[in-house]
């Protein structure tokens, strides 16, 4: 977020962003869960994983949650090991990512450049920014599609714009989630029963409810 609000320019108006943001991804997430294809996944556990059965607490919800918290510091590692393994994750997982995201961005910011693509692809979305009577709404519709490959990607597209633009577009950048350099590939190398084009459909209903939702409050700001 840091990165997308320096390259629009929108570190003045941090707070207003990030806030924004939040409050956005999370209905977006919100809604999302909600509607096919993620309400048709089964709410069941893993392979090999029994649940633990609830328990009533009556009254004392605040003192169990207490309870259990205590319990779950006093069975952690120290401080300093704690930093060590989760650096050492950090690093691992960095480096495991690192090659998707460069040579996918990069890949996604040719295709942006040199090809009419997603051009093609923003009169997907250019409805949508078209309805919340969004400034440039093809504009927009390119940007949020070229999210698809990078999350960063947006962000150059849109950099010379209006401030409405950039605004709309930052977080776009971060509510659609779903992007092929990092996020698609991690998910295919778990057990998460979601394919491929699941996750588009994914995307392209997280844009989509992003732009109706941000697009109002843009305007409003600017």
């Amino acid at each position: 977020m840091v990165v997308v609000a320096s390259t629009l320019d929108l570190m003045g108006s941090w707070n207003t962003y990030f806030w924004t943001t939040l409050v956005i991804t999370f209905v977006v997430t919100a809604v999302t869960v909600r509607i096919p294809p993620l309400s048709r996944i089964p709410d069941t556990c893993a392979d090999g994983v029994t649940p633990r059965p609830e328990q009533d607490v009556g009254g004392r919800r605040v003192a169990r949650a207490w309870q259990e918290a205590r319990a779950t510091v006093a069975a952690a590692p120290s401080l300093g090991r704690n930093i060590v393994v989760n650096v050492a994750s950090g690093l691992r997982m960095t480096m495991a990512i690192l090659p998707s995201i460069l040579s996918i961005g990069l890949l996604g910011l040719a295709l942006a450049t040199y090809t009419p693509l997603f051009d093609w692809l923003g009169y997907l979305f250019y409805p949508f920014a078209w309805i919340a009577q969004a400034p440039e709404p093809l504009l927009i519709g390119k940007a949020a599609a070229v999210g698809i490959a990078e999350m960063f990607l947006p962000a150059l597209v849109v950099a010379g714009s209006t401030a409405v633009v950039k605004f709309i577009v930052a977080v776009i950048c971060v509510s659609e989630i779903v992007f092929f350099s990092a996020l698609v590939p991690c998910v295919l190398a778990t057990d998460i029963p979601i394919s491929v084009p699941r996750m588009i459909v994914i995307w392209f209903q997280r844009v989509a409810l992003t732009i109706l939702l941000v697009t109002p409050v843009a305007l409003l700001l600017h």
